[in-house]
């Protein structure tokens, strides 16, 4: 079985891909149905973020035909799915249903990762990156949350693939042929902007193209680029239409200033980052931003070590030679952490769109190794050689992010490597995007269980709130947010939901201040206390 692909050097971009052949297309197969199974394995053991609280009430609306409502920031791809699943005889729970479209799209990514890292760097790497992508415990862990990071990384992989494979074309003397994987890549790259709004990645497949040029005849005239922006567009508002609804732009420029968006939304203002808290919005009012390397530290920590060596060992290499199928992945990346310097608002979940080009360099590097091993096995055939060399990389990186998958299932999220303390950390790191509000549902299945009728209920996550009150039947209390004059002012008996991921500078001086009284209730995972509960007495002050 030949793994590497490496008869036909694939960093040049030319003429047609090596076929899978056999084996490999069944180990493929293999790490896509594995993948799924994992994504998909007790995807409600965690219970709603308030940002999936909203994807739930927007699936649902949808389904009554009502496509406005709030979470309009958010493009509607990712809803419209959760509502299909939603209409299907299923008896699924709530966190379920809304989920399963990220799962789903989170396997697909393997495949789509496969695709375009056999294109770049041959058939090893592919499988290599495939693994990774299906074992790694982050990738598991934000496939499994409802946020449209998912559906935006999957797209835009493909789009990178048929941009590839239209150089790869165009270059092998096959005009035609070219200009389908063009459509292609322009159509994917509308469901990309469909499913998220990060429309500053249109400038990964424009770089990509211009860098392309150099050494290459694939040449796009611009009557041809007016054609491609005519499909991307088409497809973006087939899938997307809710630009085009009165209201919503004003709504989205509201969003984007960091203005607060009705009573029900979470403000986050700041995120706590290794310890500190941190200005994050895409207009920071005064507080210090979080710094220029946080993605290089989440990359770094969140990944197994040998997976992190090895992807900044394939962005070393490929920054050196710069070859063709290195250019789309360090275009990718580059485009990626500018616009996140720019933009301010960082949250871990925005990684998952550019994990494909990083777990893509750490399997070319492995393939790289794994080539050189070849040669030095003398005693068996060539064919043979490489099989076993590409076998042992892939092992070497994929078997740690499979064992550390297996040990947080349910609560991938929760990994941090041991170059920055293992799981002990977890809390210190980045405890906002990693808990997403985990513990939330059952601290509120106990305070519904011994709230006093019509007890107050002050929270970072007010939707979320309403909603397991409601589903325990407790539609008699009050849901406040964490904000003077606002939280426990109702006059009535307060329960605080102070969780640890939801430390902001809007609500620290209240949580120091309970933090110096014992919780009536205390939520933990992995021996991490998540949320704590404090009870406030009729007109007790929240806030000194």
């Amino acid at each position: 079985m030949n793994l590497s692909g490496a008869r036909a050097d694939p960093l040049q971009l030319s003429g047609r891909t090596e076929r899978w052949g056999l084996a490999p297309t069944a180990l493929l197969a293999g790490l896509v149905a594995v993948g799924l199974w994992l994504r998909l394995r007790g995807l409600s053991s965690e219970g709603f973020a308030d940002d999936e609280v909203h994807k739930w009430l927007a699936a649902n609306r949808y389904l009554s035909g009502d496509f406005g409502g709030d979470d309009v920031e958010h493009p509607m791809l990712m809803k419209l799915l959760a509502a299909g699943v939603a209409a299907l005889p299923v008896r699924w729970a709530p966190e379920t249903i809304t989920r399963v479209p990220s799962a789903v799209a989170g396997a697909l990514t393997i495949w789509a990762t496969a695709l375009l890292g056999r294109r770049l760097f041959g058939r090893t790497a592919g499988l290599i990156g495939a693994g990774l992508m299906a074992f790694s415990t982050t990738a598991i862990g934000y496939h499994r949350i409802a946020k449209e990071d998912v559906l935006l990384g999957l797209f835009l992989t493909l789009c990178m693939w048929c941009l590839a494979e239209a150089k790869a074309m165009a270059d092998g003397g096959r005009p035609q042929e070219s200009r389908r994987w063009e459509v292609a890549s322009a159509a994917a790259l509308g469901a990309a902007f469909a499913s998220k709004y990060f429309i500053f990645y249109f400038l990964i497949p424009l770089l990509s193209y211009v860098w392309l040029r150099s050494g290459s005849t694939w040449r796009v005239p611009f009557s041809r680029w007016l054609v491609l922006l005519g499909v991307a567009l088409a497809v973006f508002l087939a899938l997307n239409w809710a630009p085009l609804l009165p209201g919503s732009l004003d709504y989205m420029a509201a969003y984007i200033r960091g203005d607060r968006i009705g009573s029900d939304r979470g403000v986050s203002e700041s995120i706590l980052f290794m310890g500190r808290l941190s200005g994050n919005l895409a207009f920071s009012r005064g507080e210090a931003p979080t710094p220029a390397w946080f993605y290089g530290a989440f990359a770094a920590f969140k990944f197994a070590p040998l997976t992190a060596l090895f992807a900044a060992s394939g962005v070393a290499y490929a920054l050196w030679r710069r070859s063709p199928s290195h250019r789309i992945p360090i275009v990718w990346l580059a485009v990626f952490q500018a616009f996140t310097l720019v933009a301010g608002a960082r949250y871990g979940r925005f990684f998952v769109s550019a994990m494909p080009p990083f777990v893509l360099l750490s399997a070319h590097a492995a393939s790289l190794l794994a080539g050189w091993v070849s040669t030095r096995l003398s005693p068996v055939t060539s064919r043979a050689r490489e099989a076993l060399a590409g076998a042992a990389a892939g092992l070497l990186l994929v078997v740690p992010e499979a064992r550390a998958a297996v040990a947080h299932a349910p609560h991938h999220r929760l990994y941090l490597n041991s170059l920055v303390g293992g799981d002990a950390n977890i809390g210190w790191f980045l405890p906002h995007c990693d808990y997403f509000d985990a513990g939330v549902r059952e601290a509120l299945a106990w305070v519904a269980e011994h709230a006093e009728p019509g007890a107050e209920i002050s929270s970072e996550v007010d939707w979320t709130v309403r909603f397991y009150a409601d589903r325990a039947g407790r539609r008699d209390v009050v849901s406040t947010p964490i904000l003077p004059g606002k939280g426990c002012a109702t006059g009535r008996p307060c329960y605080v939901i102070v969780q640890v991921g939801r430390l902001y500078l809007h609500n620290r001086a209240a949580l120091e201040r309970l933090a110096t009284r014992a919780p009536v209730h205390t939520e933990r995972i992995r021996d991490q206390d998540v949320v704590r509960v404090y009870r406030l007495d009729p007109g007790e002050a929240l806030f000194p």
